[in-house]
């Protein structure tokens, strides 16, 4: 049984089930990562009274392990989780365990790797830069270490992939940089598919910002359209969901998925009853332009009262509209920027598009 099978069984409810299943993952710190994601799933649930049991077991297999290795990561591991639980002195003592003992790993190869792992812990607790220094320590104890040329680009493809998984486990804002970085060593090393994937997940997070949760994006990666939006109604709430619905139905778009069409219509007849403010019609005009939905954008770009990110999404919709062709009525958006010199600019822009 895989770890996802037995998160699922957590998901469903199924605890003591779950629990009795960890053994059956070889790896004892994927048998940590296991209990300590279960422990979250019940907090989640509201069953707080079992979660200190189940970090304990965790707990149990960090400590009495005789490998660096795994005591290391198994600390960082339960660090993260009991940030999350809201015991910041427990995470910072755990993480700086996680750490120490890193410290006495002699080897390069395996040291990094701890170190990098021990940053992916540190991200979940939003200590970014901290996640990051620690990322550079993993990537130089590889590239001074006196191996040879195809064993450093394995070890350093490695590195990147740890990377990637910490983008994998952070919302769309903080996702990104991480995305960046694993991008750029697998550009570099010539890892072209696995940079091509990670190009789509940076897209992603770009495109689904609102609503960014991994879990949703891991959905929308997956093509699981429908679950994507029942996790957005499960955790949003309000005009928040629809913004999450318009951002799906953009990413359906961009991926040539046509019912697109019928879930930006639904969102805008919800929109109908439903009050947006200021600082969200902004958001909702952006996407809309991107949906080619150019017209209902503007009705939103008259709730927006800060006229500088008025006079932005103008400027957006305007040279949308000359890319499809309708040059008067671009013009005519072009003409209520209040800015005079990005109004002048969108004119010239919209003549620059018209002549061809």
């Amino acid at each position: 049984m895989s770890i996802d099978d037995i998160l699922a069984l957590a998901e469903r409810g199924q605890f003591d089930e779950a629990i009795q299943r960890v053994p059956e993952l070889y790896d004892p710190v994927e048998q940590i990562r296991a209990l300590t994601k279960i422990a979250l799933i019940m907090a989640e649930k509201g069953l707080g009274e079992w979660v200190w049991d189940v970090i304990e077991d965790a707990e149990y297999i960090a400590e009495n392990s005789k490998e660096s290795y795994v005591k290391s990561l198994g600390y960082a591991l339960i660090g993260a989780a009991l940030f999350k639980l809201g015991d910041q002195d427990g995470a910072e003592e755990y993480l700086d365990m996680a750490l120490e003992e890193a410290s006495g790993i002699e080897d390069p190869l395996e040291k990094g790797e701890v170190v990098a792992e021990i940053a992916r812990s540190v991200a979940m607790t939003g200590d970014l830069d901290g996640a990051m220094e620690l990322f550079d320590e993993a990537f130089d104890l590889i590239a001074r270490a006196e191996i040879d040329y195809r064993t450093k680009v394995d070890e350093l493809i490695k590195i990147g992939e740890i990377i990637e998984k910490t983008g994998d486990d952070l919302p769309s804002r903080t996702a990104r940089e991480f995305y960046r970085i694993a991008f750029d060593i697998f550009d570099k090393l010539r890892v072209n598919q696995r940079a091509a994937i990670v190009e789509k997940k940076l897209l992603l997070t770009k495109t689904v910002e609102n609503v960014g949760l991994p879990e949703i994006r891991k959905a929308l990666l997956e093509g699981r359209y429908h679950y994507a939006l029942a996790l957005i109604r499960r955790k949003f709430k309000g005009v928040k969901v629809l913004m999450g619905q318009l951002e799906v139905a953009l990413w359906m778009k961009m991926v040539n998925d046509p019912e697109y069409i019928d879930l930006t219509n639904q969102t805008l007849s919800e929109l109908q009853n439903t009050e947006v403010l200021p600082s969200n019609a902004y958001s909702i005009a952006l996407i809309l332009t991107e949906l080619e939905y150019l017209r209902e954008a503007l009705y939103f770009v008259r709730l927006i009262d800060d006229q500088v990110k008025r006079d932005e999404a103008l400027r957006k919709i305007a040279l949308a509209f000359s890319e499809q062709g309708e040059f008067e009525a671009a013009r005519k958006v072009a003409g209520a920027i209040s800015d005079p010199i990005l109004r002048t600019q969108t004119l010239r822009d919209i003549e620059a598009i018209e002549i061809g």
